[in-house]
């Protein structure tokens, strides 16, 4: 199946779609297994991976070019039908997550999407530009990593007492991250 584009929101009438937003500089297993997880646990029937051109909330500095970025994304979920990398938030001119999903909305209306997120950014989804509106507007998939217990008690967005935010506890998570794998080519470079 080819992925969506913002003239075939037809297409995706009725169905259940998680939407992994992220940098994915570049896309590792672990963001892979959260789609997994959340598509098991929500029976989604797509999920569609959505390569920011820029986070607002990350530097350029360490940021690989989109294409490159892009390109891990497919990799990371080759061979599975019902992931699929889009060019979305390229397309729709966006760098914000409320900007984002207002406009996947206008151009899919029937299509009931749900936002993946991890940990991670639990702990900083009040920095987000417009996030209690965001919130308001689609259902949040917080998926946390054990011990997970303590992080999202403490967590600001459990203040909002939001029906739309759901939080999911895996009972088993992978110890990987953009960052390390960033450094961990640095140090091989270096080495060689």
């Amino acid at each position: 199946m080819t992925p969506p584009n913002l003239r075939d929101g037809s297409r995706w009438n009725g169905l259940r779609i998680g939407l992994l937003g992220g940098s994915f500089n570049p896309a590792h297993e672990g963001h892979r297994h959260i789609a997994r997880l959340a598509m098991a646990e929500y029976d989604l029937d797509f999920v569609w991976w959505l390569v920011t051109p820029q986070n607002p909330l990350k530097g350029r500095q360490d940021m690989a070019p989109y294409e490159e970025r892009f390109s891990s994304v497919e990799r990371i979920i080759a061979g599975h039908p019902r992931m699929m990398a889009t060019h979305l938030e390229r397309d729709l001119g966006t760098n914000f997550t409320f900007e984002t999903v207002s406009g996947l909305l206008k151009h899919f209306p029937r299509t009931d999407f749900t936002f993946i997120c991890g940990m991670d950014n639990a702990l900083i989804f009040h920095k987000w530009d417009r996030w209690r509106q965001l919130a308001r507007l689609i259902t949040i998939l917080f998926i946390a990593r054990p011990p997970a217990g303590m992080l999202v008690r403490n967590c600001p967005v459990r203040m909002l007492k939001n029906p739309n935010i759901h939080w999911l506890k895996a009972t088993k998570m992978l110890d990987i991250s953009s960052t390390k794998l960033r450094n961990a080519s640095k140090n091989n470079k270096i080495k060689r």
